[in-house]
């Protein structure tokens, strides 16, 4: 067992070359991310996201952030899709009814100043009565509704900004009604998010209709305005001076935004002052400069943890035996799989749910968790596998080095895992249709709505039209109607008993391994401060100043 776990240290090691910050989060220069060794002099200095105070300036300057693609709309609602480079594009432009800190996860007013639910589905909005659109109007609840109606529902009926929502009435000029077709009070959290940001009717025909402008996006009343788009390398946009909220201050005049695939690319644009910005770096490799003094490093988690999931359904194979699941997890070296898909940041995860849900509880002891080499073969061999089995996993490209830490730990137990790592499309196809043994797949629950909370065990996506892919391809009524219940349940105590009673039944019949916390890592200027965040972790590109 020791010289499996230091194999897989060394293979974690080898992966992120010299980092020395192994086994704490994400964390400012006062915490676990900055720390020195007492056999080396390097520094490792990690920021934390979310903890800068709030510009009060406002300068000429231009702000160059480098992203990993460029998005195929800039307004991705109007065409009924979703993209993330496009929801970083899009923040600055486009306010929500509501907002959330993310330094206190708090809800707060934006272009509403109140909200109350009426009953279970209907949500009112009172709109402030001093925001000013991109064409200079004010700010009507006819805008909400049109938003709502024509967006939202009519374009989006088959994702998670439209399938739950029936639609919005205005109640009178500044106040509006938004009904939802189930029972979540979490919903207004949702309605954060970017895609969820309102437009004018007025606006959008002054632009061109819906086609038009996902790709010429004069809309909204963000604190900053599209400028121009320049196909295959920029999307420029400009402060807006006319914003409604006098307490925001945009340092930057010009945000401009360029497109780079190659990360070791987007971060030497950064050292040479190229760039002000390399978001989204693999963290393996973002890891690498934490103790580069010319630039700042962010590594963080944003509430998404990775499952190992065991095919239980028609397609599956020996995963369908729950001793054989169970085997599987005593082999898994928990530690190190987390040290390898974390780069060091981030611990194994003690419970299905992420520590950011206000309902987390811990559900596993770190001795329950520890590797079991002779009780995975005890339990394989009682299973008619005593002579060994080989099952596989499927992953994409990026998958790998957890999977082969996996392959190495299952070896030991008699376990032969074969590694498939298809292109996109292909890892997608077999994905929905459950062609694999194991699969890595995370969730983001710490809102809680049927698209966030354990959609692998709902029965729409199992059984139905669902939008998720992976997962163990079986549910039970029970699992279902828990799921519903979480969802619904406004009492946040009540909420968590919910929860533990699904992280126990999860943990009863071995229907996943819980892994560790997803982590986004991104490399900027040494002088930059203001690094904030939105919905799953995204970069906010307006907070930024120097």
């Amino acid at each position: 067992m020791k010289a499996k776990k230091i194999m897989a240290m060394a293979m974690a090691s080898a992966m992120i070359l010299s980092l020395t910050a192994c086994g704490g989060s994400s964390s400012d220069s006062s915490s676990k991310g900055d720390s020195s060794s007492s056999d080396s002099k390097t520094t490792v200095s990690v920021v934390e996201p979310n903890k800068d105070a709030a510009n009060t300036e406002k300068t000429d300057e231009t702000l160059t952030v480098g992203l990993s693609s460029e998005p195929s709309s800039l307004y991705g609602a109007a065409v009924g899709k979703t993209e993330n480079e496009e929801q970083i594009i899009g923040n600055a432009m486009l306010d929500s009814l509501v907002k959330i800190n993310y330094s206190t996860n708090e809800v707060e007013p934006s272009l509403a100043t109140d909200w109350e639910w009426t009953d279970d589905t209907h949500l009112k909005f009172t709109l402030r009565d001093d925001v000013t659109m991109s064409d200079g109007t004010p700010l009507v609840a006819d805008d909400v509704v049109y938003t709502c109606n024509n967006i939202w529902v009519a374009q989006n009926t088959t994702n998670d900004t439209g399938k739950y929502i029936v639609g919005a009435t205005a109640d009178d000029e500044h106040t509006v009604t938004i009904e939802f077709n189930t029972t979540a009070p979490d919903f207004v959290k949702m309605l954060s998010w970017v895609s969820f940001g309102i437009v004018s009717e007025d606006e959008v025909n002054a632009a061109g209709g819906l086609e038009k402008v996902s790709t010429n996006p004069v809309i909204g009343s963000g604190p900053y305005k599209f400028k121009e788009r320049k196909n295959g390398q920029s999307v420029t946009l400009e402060r807006n001076d006319n914003y409604w909220d006098k307490d925001y201050a945009g340092y930057y005049k010009e945000i401009v935004f360029t497109f780079t695939s190659d990360a070791a690319a987007r971060e030497m644009a950064v050292e040479s002052g190229d760039a002000d910005i390399a978001y989204d770096m693999p963290v393996s490799q973002a890891a690498t400069y934490t103790e580069n003094d010319s630039v700042n490093t962010t590594i963080y988690d944003f509430g998404q943890t990775t499952h190992l999931w065991y095919n239980m359904g028609d397609n599956a194979g020996a995963t369908k035996d729950e001793k054989v699941r169970e085997a599987i997890d005593k082999a898994l070296d928990f530690d190190a799989i987390a040290q390898v898909g974390t780069a060091g940041f981030g611990e194994a995860s003690l419970s299905y749910w992420d520590p950011s849900c206000d309902y987390y509880t811990e559900n596993y002891t770190k001795e329950e968790r520890a590797v079991d080499v002779d009780g995975a073969k005890k339990l394989l061999d009682e299973a008619g596998y005593g002579d060994g089995v080989e099952i596989t996993a499927l992953g994409l490209q990026d998958n790998t080095p957890v999977l082969t830490v996996m392959q190495a730990n299952l070896a030991e137990a008699g376990i032969t895992l074969k590694i498939d790592t298809p292109d996109t499309a292909q890892f997608v196809e077999d994905a929905f249709g459950g062609n694999y043994d194991l699969i890595c797949v995370g969730d983001m629950p710490a809102i809680r709505t049927p698209a966030t909370v354990m959609t692998f065990l709902s029965k729409l996506n199992v059984e139905g039209p669902g939008m998720v892919i992976g997962g163990p391809k079986w549910t039970s009524d029970e699992f279902d109607s828990t799921i519903s219940e979480l969802i619904s349940e406004s009492d946040i105590d009540k909420a968590t008993e919910l929860a533990t009673k699904l992280d126990e039944m999860v943990k009863e019949k071995t229907i996943c391994s819980n892994l560790y916390p997803e982590m986004k890592a991104s490399v900027y200027a040494k002088d930059l401060k203001g690094f904030n965040t939105i919905e799953r972790g995204f970069v906010d590109v307006t907070g930024f100043y120097e």
